[in-house]
């Protein structure tokens, strides 16, 4: 345990007055080497671009930090250190702890990765992926069963398409222990001919929107793997990546979409009149920070006649975990005008807005 006083010397650094000096125990010691190195400018300060001394206080920092402070202080000597070499060196990538910042870097600098780094970058890109799919999975599967939960009605069993979950669950009481069966009195689904949801994910993928098309990647796998829905996973620039036939793999469709690039807004809605079957029955999820590049007096009208058609659009101005997002006020003002919900939103929080747009569609 950490004295005040060796807390503080930590925090403030080393003093040139040894009068003044602080003991610190051997432990403390490599910790104030640690900080030192990273957050101490002039001639002793720094990590300098020799793989050897970055990978010796990664080894440090994964030794004295849990994991949560390990990806801080990685994040801060990429910003702090300018050492985005450490990307290039698969030792040294190997021991990045990743997160969300890590993997948009990578991201970014993936054309540059020798090939040696490739598959070490990969497969750190596939640890994060695997860590968000597991945390939000659950959450989505749930929340798109709760929002078509509703929407089934008393259906006769011949000729419909029978919504088991809702019928089990309104005929439990009819569980005949002996015979281990359940006596439906009424069945609940949707009668032949009825249209399932489409739900679109249209993300902007421009560099400022990194971030956010890493966590809608893996959201619009997770609900492309449901059956009840039908999802589409769509990215732009002034080009379109329809990716959606790669649910099965989100760090094929990271790594497959160049990410970077303009931004015609207008030209991305267009391809969703094109794609879309019944606008009545599908619900859009325009993921932008909304800085077009393209016409805006055609993006406004183009959202209007979708708008018109039926389709319920969603404007999510940035989908990541610190709900702030810097975006055209301009477009994002026009786009509020036709009453379409501008806002940002939370990786968490989105299963939510699933739930309740399915509700309402």
């Amino acid at each position: 345990m950490l004295s005040e006083d060796s807390r503080w010397r930590l925090v403030l650094g080393k003093t040139e007055d040894e009068d003044d000096a602080i003991e610190l125990s051997s432990d403390d010691e490599a910790i104030d080497d640690l900080l030192s190195s990273l957050y101490t400018h002039g001639k002793t300060g720094g990590l300098g671009k020799s793989s050897h001394k970055i990978r010796k206080w990664m080894d440090g920092l994964r030794s004295y930090f849990p994991p949560g402070i390990v990806r801080i202080m990685q994040q801060d000597a990429l910003e702090r250190q300018g050492i985005k070499e450490m990307l290039l060196e698969p030792e040294l990538l190997e021991q990045i702890e990743p997160d969300i910042n890590m993997v948009a870097t990578i991201l970014q600098l993936q054309q540059l990765l020798p090939d040696k780094t490739k598959s070490v970058a990969r497969t750190l890109v596939q640890k994060l992926v695997k860590e968000l799919e597991k945390k939000l999975k659950p959450k989505l599967q749930f929340a798109v069963q709760s929002g078509l939960f509703s929407r089934s009605k008393p259906v006769h069993p011949t000729g419909s398409i029978i919504d088991w979950k809702k019928t089990i669950h309104r005929n439990i009481k009819n569980y005949q222990p002996d015979q281990l069966f359940i006596i439906p009195e009424v069945w609940y689904g949707y009668k032949q001919g009825y249209k399932i949801n489409e739900i679109i994910l249209l993300i902007d993928k421009s560099e400022s929107m990194i971030s956010s098309a890493i966590y809608a990647s893996i959201i619009g796998s997770i609900l492309a793997s449901l059956k009840s829905v039908q999802t589409h996973i769509i990215f732009f620039d002034t080009a379109i990546s329809d990716v959606t036939n790669q649910y099965h793999d989100p760090v094929d469709i990271l790594f497959s979409v160049p990410m970077g690039g303009g931004t015609d807004i207008a030209y991305a809605m267009n391809y969703v009149h094109q794609k879309i079957k019944i606008p009545s029955k599908a619900i859009l999820f325009l993921i932008s920070d909304l800085d077009e590049g393209g016409s805006i007096k055609d993006l406004l009208s183009m959202t209007q006649l979708l708008l018109n058609q039926g389709l319920q659009i969603q404007c999510l101005l940035g989908l990541n975990d610190s709900g702030m997002a810097e975006y055209n006020h301009k477009v994002a003002s026009e786009m509020a005008n036709l009453k379409i919900p501008v806002f940002t939103c939370s990786p968490e929080e989105f299963p939510n807005l699933i739930a309740k747009e399915l509700q309402r569609n």
